[in-house]
């Protein structure tokens, strides 16, 4: 399924150019229920970071009610503060947990 003229716009206006390609290409590996929503959460929880945005759509995969959780606005009972420090620890996690390059043995 094509991305939506709204997930590109805000794709464009999120990531660095040189990074743009590549986020294009992560969110079309997310086909399932809901994409274009999930699209639009998991580039908003990235930040305009690549690993995070791999790592969001893979949780939005896993148990996509969570996922909707910390995307959207939650429910009266939760405090927005609650939600931006949940946002912010998982992408510190997924940061901390991010693949690194390959080390040269030179």
């Amino acid at each position: 399924m094509p991305l939506s003229a709204e997930v590109l716009e805000l794709c464009r206006a999120t990531f660095a150019p040189e990074s743009l390609d590549l986020a294009l290409r992560t969110l079309e590996t997310y086909d399932a229920e809901q994409g274009d929503r999930v699209h639009r959460v998991a580039i908003q929880l990235s930040e305009g970071k690549l690993n995070r945005l791999a790592w969001w759509l893979d949780g939005a995969e896993e148990n996509l009610e969570t996922f909707l959780w910390y995307g959207e606005d939650p429910e009266e009972s939760v405090r927005p503060e609650t939600r931006a420090f949940a946002v912010d620890f998982m992408n510190a996690f997924a940061d901390k947990h991010r693949l690194k390059p390959p080390q040269s043995s030179s």
